[in-house]
């Protein structure tokens, strides 16, 4: 999660910032991503980055074939509603992260959830 939050948070500061897609999209994958990474995520967030991806560059982010996880290819290069191939390079490590470590992602998700509850007042405490 942490790689992850790394490099979309260097695509965010290289973005230029002519295109709303890249500018706003980048900007959120960040902030979305941090969130999760601070224990503080939703368990929306991961569909919610990959909707921000997939308004960045719509469709299936391409992959090579990998017959041991049933992935068809899907063809370079990737649909884009940039200027530049810059916001759609920030799908990239969201779309693989969220492919091969979901887990991961869900149980920073499930660890803010039970830190909540289990820190809430009970009538006894209060």
């Amino acid at each position: 999660v942490k790689a992850c939050l790394r490099l979309v948070r260097f695509y965010a500061r290289e973005s230029c910032g002519k295109c709303a897609p890249c500018r706003e999209g980048t900007t959120w994958e960040e902030k979305v991503l941090r969130r999760i990474y601070e224990g503080q995520g939703r368990p929306s967030d991961l569909d919610l980055l990959e909707d921000i991806g997939d308004n960045i560059s719509p469709g299936p982010y391409p992959v090579a074939s990998f017959a041991d996880q049933d992935l068809e290819a899907v063809p370079f290069p990737p649909k884009q509603t940039t200027i530049c191939p810059l916001g759609p390079s920030s799908v990239a490590p969201i779309s693989s992260a969220l492919r091969r470590f979901r887990p991961e992602f869900e149980a920073l998700i499930t660890l803010r959830d039970s830190i909540a509850v289990s820190a809430a007042p009970t009538p006894e405490d209060v």
